[in-house]
This record gives C-alpha cells, sequence and structure tokens, in this order.
C-alpha cells in the first residue's frame, strides 16, 4: 500500500503521428505549469485494488513550484525542496526521508513524472466532450506503473484528473480542481516541519 501511495501524485497540464501530437501537447503543458508556478489545487485521491474495490481515499491540497511540491493531506504529508523529500505517514508516525532525486521522490514529483513518461512511453492523444485525454503506456511488464491516463480541460490545457494503473496492483484516481496560478509560497512551505508531529520517528533513507 505504501509503493501505491508514494506513486500518487499528480502530473501537470499537457498529420504527423499520434504520438507526435501527445509530445507536443505535453510539451505545451509542462511549459505552462512552469510559467503558472506557483501552484496551488485542491487534490482528492482514490486507491481501488484489481476487482475494482475501493481501498483507501483522502483529500488535501498540493502545491507544485518547479522541482518543489507540498501534497498535504490526512493520512499523507509530503514535502519537497528541490534537494530532499520528506513523507509522513500517520498510521504509522513515520517521516521517511530521501534524495530529491530518488526513485520514490522521481515517481511523486509530477514535472519529473510527466517528463519521464514522455521519454519512455508510447503516447495517445484524443478529445472528448471538451477534455483533452492523453494516456502514456509503459509498454514494459516488469514496470510500476503500467499506463497513466491524463485528464485535461480542452480549453486552458490545465489538468483535471489522472488514472494511475499500477502493474497487477489496481489503480489510483486523481481529481484536482480550484487551480490557482501564480502564486507565493514562503520557501518553508515545501520543507517538513518536524517539530509539529511529536513522537514521530523520523526514518532517514538516503
Amino acid at each position: 500500500m505504501r509503493r501505491i501511495l508514494y506513486v500518487l501524485l499528480l502530473m501537470s497540464p499537457f498529420m504527423l503521428s499520434a504520438q507526435d501530437n501527445a509530445s507536443a501537447f505535453l510539451d505545451k503543458a509542462v511549459a505552462k505549469l512552469k510559467a503558472d508556478a506557483a501552484v496551488h489545487m485542491d487534490y482528492g485521491y482514490a486507491v481501488y485494488d484489481e476487482d475494482g474495490k475501493l481501498l483507501q481515499e483522502d483529500t488535501g491540497v498540493i502545491r507544485i513550484d518547479g522541482d518543489c511540491y507540498s501534497l498535504l493531506m490526512d493520512n499523507m504529508k509530503v514535502w519537497c525542496d528541490g534537494k530532499t523529500q520528506w513523507s509522513y505517514m500517520r498510521d504509522v508516525n513515520e517521516i521517511y526521508v530521501t534524495s530529491a532525486a530518488s526513485e520514490e521522490a522521481q515517481n511523486l514529483s509530477p514535472l519529473n513524472m510527466m517528463e519521464r513518461f514522455r521519454k519512455v512511453s508510447s503516447r495517445a492523444m484524443k478529445s472528448e466532450n471538451g477534455k483533452v485525454i492523453v494516456t502514456l503506456s509503459n509498454g514494459s511488464g516488469e514496470a510500476e506503473i503500467n499506463k497513466v491516463v491524463l485528464r485535461f480541460d480542452g480549453s486552458s490545457n490545465r489538468l483535471e484528473g489522472m488514472s494511475i494503473y499500477m502493474t497487477n496492483a489496481g489503480r489510483v484516481e486523481i481529481e484536482l480542481s480550484n487551480y490557482a496560478a501564480k502564486c507565493k509560497f514562503a520557501e518553508s512551505s515545501y520543507v517538513c516541519p518536524v517539530s509539529n508531529f511529536p513522537g514521530v520517528e523520523v526514518v532517514d533513507m538516503r
């Protein structure tokens, strides 16, 4: 379950061939997200098993400013200042510290995940009911993430939701709303306030 939660996350807004069209759209979406920084969105997720049974759900807020981000929910909170990532798990009262360059941190960075999948995945894009849907398929049965489906508003090209399909492990559904651009956040917004969690065990995985 914890590895599924690590992959949550958010990725953000994106005849040659369908793959070329999808790549061009993703390039524009990444550029827009960077230009909009810092961005604030309401965030909700639900984890389902392979049979479609709901295993866990939560809501919160996400902030993104380039390589810095924070994801604050009831059961899980994540901070990354571009160098270090802290992940707080309420159920075990532990904070896991990793390098921002680690696999776990890369899986939670919206920009890093999007750019990684754009390079290695097969890509498809379609318009449907005013939405743009981009599907990124890993193409490898050994990868932890098999497929990601991104749903964008067709007018603003802003990400509204995504489905992350885990290899032989169900899927994660993410919904985003109340997109606010050009926000001003203190640098401390991307650093874990360890003192706010009395008795927490800090596990340094670097």
